[in-house]
């Protein structure tokens, strides 16, 4: 097996389809199905299921993995022999939807003025999908919530901790009338969002209205509008309540403690482009290095 057939094959398993293989490759599609047939013949067992595009066979999902790791040590040890004292190649980011509209953009703005030879990249999406690429080394590095349960291959570079706060315009002077309004929160799973199920299961409350809304900012204008409360954390609506267009209510600690994580996988390699970004991330936020103790994540909390 030659590496550029190894990322043929990969190209062609995530994609899902050779058209779109060979497009993101830059090569011609016979070229791709020929040499996918190659490997196939190689290993003497077929690697894809051919039907309404191009769908992993067991075999296929087993080598995939190898793949995964041969790849990344192959890049990687390219990278570090070509690494230079200035940040330059690639860095590629995730992070849940609420953070990466809160408190990235000043960030990435200002780690691409300071080191433009690198080639920044961001992706959004839910804890499961942050957590599956940064363990298939399709990402540097990501935010994500504390989760549940213990994978060895992470490990946590930085942490935060937010308090979450009963968030509605400033009328509803009575909790209790505050609480019995819509809920506008993300979709369920959302880790904030289980936490506020909890507390107002602990009030004796089981009958809640949620509106969902799987952007932070959507929330915010939601309440501002009038269309209910919220529970989100105090950090993001202090310059709203500063100015008397929101108010906040506390609630217990057990409920309101909040983590975001930055994780990597432990065998990635730690470059120049990510530690400056982690030290950036530091310097300007509330955001500190990670005890030694915590590095267990879950695939079960989505945000």
């Amino acid at each position: 097996m030659e590496s550029s057939e190894l990322r043929i094959f990969r190209a062609v398993a995530l994609e899902g389809s050779i058209t779109k293989a060979a497009a993101s490759l830059g090569y011609v599609q016979s070229n791709v199905t020929a040499r996918i047939q190659q490997l196939e013949a190689e290993l003497k067992t077929p690697l894809f299921y051919r039907q309404r595009g191009m769908i992993l066979t067991p075999a296929g999902d087993k080598l995939l993995i190898y793949v995964q790791q041969i790849l990344h040590l192959l890049d990687e040890a390219a990278q570090s022999l070509s690494e230079s004292a200035i940040p330059s190649g690639s860095l590629s980011i995730g992070a849940y939807n609420s953070i990466s509209s809160l408190h990235l953009p000043q960030i990435l703005a200002g780690y691409h003025k300071a080191y433009p030879d690198v080639d920044l990249s961001l992706f959004t999406g839910t804890a499961d999908e942050l957590i599956h690429k940064v363990l298939h080394y399709e990402l540097d590095g990501a935010f994500v919530k504390l989760p549940s349960i213990n994978d060895n291959n992470l490990v946590s570079e930085l942490e935060l901790s937010e308090n979450l706060v009963i968030v509605s315009r400033p009328e509803y002077k009575d909790i209790h009338n505050v609480i019995s309004r819509p809920f506008l929160m993300s979709s369920t799973g959302c880790p904030n969002r289980n936490q506020l199920e909890n507390w107002l299961k602990f009030q004796g409350i089981s009958k809640v209205r949620f509106m969902e809304f799987n952007h932070t900012d959507s929330i915010i204008q939601g309440v501002l509008a009038g269309l209910g409360v919220s529970f989100l954390p105090h950090s993001v609506i202090k310059n709203y309540e500063d100015q008397g267009l929101l108010t906040s209510y506390p609630v217990p600690a057990e409920f309101s403690l909040t983590k975001t994580y930055f994780i990597r996988h432990k065998d990635s390699l730690k470059t120049n482009a990510l530690t400056k970004f982690i030290e950036i991330v530091q310097d300007t936020t509330s955001y500190h290095p990670s005890l030694p103790e915590v590095k267990s994540w879950s695939h079960a909390t989505a945000l």
